[in-house]
This record gives C-alpha cells, structure tokens and sequence, in this order.
C-alpha cells in the first residue's frame, strides 16, 4: 500500500531545535529501506511530502511518526492512502480494466 504525507511545521523559526541535516539523514535511510519511495517539500516549503510504501497503516503511521521533526513535537502530518492505478503510463485507463484490477 502507499500513503502520502504531508507533514506540517507547528512550532515557529525560534522554536525549532533538530536541525535539517539530522531530518535528512533520517530520510536517506528511508529511502535506502524502501520505506520511502519520494519525498521533498513544497515549492512554498509550507509542507514536507513524501511518499511511503507499508503493509498497513498503523506501518506507515509509525514510519511517519519516527520522523525527528516529529518526534521532537516541531511537525505533524496527516497520512492520506493512495489507491494507485497509473504509473508512468503503465496500467488500466478504462473503466473495466480498473474493475478487473480489483
């Protein structure tokens, strides 16, 4: 299964205490567990998003929640459960080929 994370600040510049090299070095082992397939933030950097690959939601929660960020208390995140069907132009773009991958 595959969640989306948007991962929001909820503490302001003065009340941040882990800094983003130690976030990072959370996130490239993630990604080299394969538990985090994307990330990065957005353009106006108001969120962090990344994408994770887990068997289940409480598994995904618990890798979302790991983030030092979090941990820390300076984000929350909201996990949305992503149904893919399409990946770079590979799969059904019908609707019976959607019923089918069911």
């Amino acid at each position: 299964m595959f969640y989306i994370t948007l991962r929001r600040r909820v503490v302001g510049a003065e009340g941040r205490k882990v800094a983003l090299d130690t976030h990072l070095q959370w996130m490239q082992q993630q990604h080299h567990d394969g538990t985090i397939l994307m990330s990065g933030p957005s353009t106006d950097r108001a969120y962090g998003i990344y994408l994770i690959r887990a068997d289940s939601r409480e598994e995904a929660e618990r890798i979302a929640s790991s983030d030092p960020y979090t941990v820390a208390g300076e984000t929350t995140f909201e996990l949305i459960e992503w149904e893919v069907h399409q990946v770079l132009g590979i799969g059904p773009f019908t609707a019976a080929g959607l019923r089918a991958d069911r």
